[in-house]
């Protein structure tokens, strides 16, 4: 590239970053031919260090004294989330680490007490009525001096309880029949059939129909189950129940999602990384153009430096002002590459996250684990960059062994 070409482009940043437009920025280099940095793509997807795996076992054994779900960020966080402990269980079976899932399907599967009362408890039921998991409770007891959230550790909560925000929102649910259905698949097993008909049972309760428009999974008990639902549908929520009904054969309901989808979202380039990601992932090769959206806007595309080295991966949504990557979409664009776009671009992108691998040690083991996002700009201030995020592990290995989660096929 010539100076004065390079010259242009610094200037052209500069008028788009002072002015705050808000409209596509396409990389002028989007669509260079071949291999390399700049190209996106690589001829090999790098093999997988196991070490990030040993570091999901480690925190498993070391996070709580059932040894079942594991805590998001660190052994000091006690969140446990269902959506980051679904995906942990689906990376553990891609290993054949049967036990280990188990161990987290079994806790969600044996939470399911008719009988409880307790509101905060994470329980399928309260006072006999269905209404689902909590997003995430405290994974053991915290009186700290602090009031802190649930990720610093400094904060008052009781194990497996929720703290007075969590939703039992439905996109986590249908996570967690995904790892279900993974764990029937891969093991022809019909072990959890029970758990998987309550959550499918009670998602078809909350279906709205919008006649012409399709219809939608409603949203589920919010805030602490201080009420049911939202106004409207969750598009993200709504893509992954689509998925699954395509799964469990619900055709019909699956038709009626995806209608309302394509009528709400269309080929908007304003979207969260995870409307396209997630279509694509969920719909298949006819949509892999989806991906290009945010591959060749720079809004969405971020080039920056960690660690020394120099990274390229996503951010969550469209804002050239960010200088920030959230891990979990580069791992969710690499594995819909590889599943049904350009596979040595999908190879970069999952090959670039072997980029933001730190060292560890837990129980004199050595480990490997990765950071939820590069740094704390852009609404991630709670995020310590230093410490592992076992969704973004979890990614990873999903990522590295060419896996569709929501078809649950590898590729």
């Amino acid at each position: 590239m010539n100076s004065k070409k390079k010259i242009l482009i610094v200037l052209f940043f500069l008028i788009v970053i002072n002015l705050g437009y808000c409209g596509t920025v396409l990389d002028l280099n989007r669509e260079l031919p071949g291999f390399g940095f700049e190209q996106r793509r690589d001829e090999k997807l790098l093999a997988e260090d196991k070490l990030v795996l040993e570091y999901l076992k480690q925190v498993q054994d070391a996070g709580s004294k059932q040894k079942q779900l594991l805590p998001s960020m660190g052994l000091e966080d006690i969140e446990a989330q269902t959506f980051n402990n679904s995906l942990v269980a689906m990376a553990f079976m891609l290993h054949n680490e049967k036990e280990r899932a188990e161990r987290i399907l079994n806790f969600y599967a044996d939470a399911t007490d008719i009988n409880n009362t307790d509101p905060a408890l994470q329980n399928f039921y309260y006072n006999g009525e269905p209404r689902g998991f909590f997003q995430w409770v405290a994974i053991r007891d915290c009186d700290a001096p602090g009031n802190g959230e649930l990720h610093s550790g400094n904060c008052k909560a009781k194990a497996w309880h929720h703290t007075g925000k969590a939703d039992r929102w439905m996109g986590d649910m249908v996570w967690l029949m995904y790892a279900y259905k993974f764990y029937e698949k891969e093991y022809n097993s019909q072990k959890y059939d029970e758990i998987t008909t309550l959550i499918k049972n009670l998602l078809l309760s909350w279906y709205k129909d919008e006649q012409d428009h399709g219809g939608y999974i409603q949203h589920g008990w919010r805030k602490g189950d201080s009420r049911l639902h939202e106004d409207g549908g969750h598009h993200e929520g709504n893509i992954d129940a689509y998925a699954l009904f395509k799964l469990t054969g619900d055709t019909q309901i699956a038709g009626r999602i995806k209608h309302w989808l394509d009528s709400q979202l269309r080929e908007n380039k304003d979207l969260p990384l995870d409307l396209y990601t997630w279509r694509v992932l969920a719909y298949g090769k006819d949509s892999a153009h989806l991906l290009d959206i945010p591959d060749y806007d720079l809004r969405f595309r971020k080039t920056l430096t960690f660690n020394g080295k120099k990274v390229t991966g996503f951010y969550h949504y469209p804002d050239i002002k960010i200088k920030n990557i959230w891990l979990d979409g580069t791992g969710h664009i690499a594995c819909a590459y590889i599943a049904y776009g350009d596979k040595n671009r999908g190879y970069f992108y999952a090959n670039q996250l072997d980029n933001f691998l730190i060292e560890k040690t837990i129980n004199n083991v050595k480990v490997k684990t990765l950071p939820y996002t590069a740094n704390k700009t852009g609404g991630y201030e709670w995020v310590d960059s230093s410490k592992g995020f076992i969704s973004v592990c979890a990614w990873y290995i999903i990522a590295k062994n060419r896996f569709n989660p929501m078809k649950l096929e590898r590729y």
